[in-house]
């Protein structure tokens, strides 16, 4: 009996050790099948560009666009009327925006934390890069004779520039152009000259009435407004000297460019001029996630959001990761998944 019984447990412990087995390796293959991914919560993003009707207003409209239908559903992409390419990384720094519109130049000095920005915004971080292109552009009227940098210092001439509001990517970049060739606002007002701060329509009418003869400002292909300007006024594009050309890149990232003739009316040759492009940015804070679905949906509805900005025709996914400034990680997933980025 005593034999039996024993055989008898060893049959309860096999039976018990094949149980066990059966668990485990039931709970391992279970534990190997692809899980459906989380329910993704919805998201408000805060998307700051520039003011109402200008280029990065009506591109940030569109591109938010075709983000609402990429994120979850209950998501919300509000465009923001402001700041521009100096004020939108600091908006990022301080957290009033998750996602912005800003040039190179800007983006690059607010991650060192010089020039205009007192702090650094270490990060700060890229989605996108070459949505559109962009000149720097510097006209005066043609009635003054001035043909170059060089006559107004030459002429000490008294020059009534009109510029965007101080501390505007535009404004700070006709500082370091003219400073470039030796000339200061103060400069110009010793000269007998003046300098007016306001925004592109003041400075349109002020051309238009002759109470300015110069303006100094970005510009886009067929930009509306500096078509304007150009179709009302008898317009000289002054050309940047190839060295000026050099130490502006160099020091500040800009490339070297030139507006094309025809471009404007009174263009009608090639005029050397500094050039960039606009970045989709954010900062490091932005899930990954939302930053892989976000530059999936720009990249991939290209079409649906040119069609409604002109000025991006040029924008190529395949590139779009090529910025001066690191990239996002989720923005780098998506490069790299498409096979455009190593």
């Amino acid at each position: 009996m005593s034999s039996k019984r024993a055989i008898t447990k060893i049959q309860a412990v096999i039976a018990l050790i094949i149980v066990l087995i059966a668990i485990i390796g039931g709970y391992a293959w279970y534990a190997s099948q692809p899980r459906p991914a989380p329910a993704r919560q919805p998201v408000k993003i805060k998307f700051a560009t520039f003011s109402t009707g200008s280029g990065w207003y009506i591109m940030g409209e569109a591109m938010a666009g075709v983000m609402r239908k990429a994120l979850p559903e209950g998501s919300t992409v509000d465009v923001l009327p402001y700041t521009g390419g100096l004020g939108n990384p600091l908006l990022l720094g301080e957290g009033k925006a998750d996602i912005a519109f800003g040039f190179p130049v800007e983006s690059t000095l607010a991650i060192k934390g010089i020039e205009m920005y007192n702090k650094s915004i270490p990060n700060l971080v890229a989605l996108a890069g070459g949505l559109d292109t962009y000149w720097y552009a510097f006209a005066v009227r043609a009635d003054t004779g001035i043909k170059s940098f060089e006559d107004i210092k030459a002429k000490k001439y008294p020059l009534r520039l009109a510029v965007l509001t101080k501390g505007s990517s535009g404004e700070w970049t006709t500082r370091k152009v003219l400073e470039s060739y030796g000339i200061t606002y103060d400069d110009i007002i010793s000269w007998g000259g003046s300098v007016s701060f306001g925004s592109f329509a003041a400075a349109l009418e002020k051309m238009r009435d002759g109470s300015a003869d110069a303006f100094g400002q970005m510009c886009t292909p067929r930009h509306p407004t500096w078509t304007e300007m150009a179709n009302s006024v008898n317009l000289k594009f002054l050309p940047i000297r190839e060295d000026i050309l050099d130490q502006l890149c160099s020091k500040y990232g800009y490339i070297k460019s030139a507006i094309p003739k025809g471009e404007f009316r009174g263009i009608e040759e090639d005029v050397p001029a500094l050039g960039f492009y606009t970045m989709l940015i954010t900062t490091k804070d932005l899930p990954e996630w939302v930053a892989y679905t976000i530059t999936k949906a720009v990249c991939d509805n290209r079409n649906v959001w040119v069609a409604a900005y002109k000025a991006s025709e040029v924008f190529d996914p395949k590139t779009a990761w090529r910025v001066p400034i690191p990239l996002h990680p989720g923005a780098e997933r998506y490069y790299k998944e498409m096979g455009y980025m190593k």
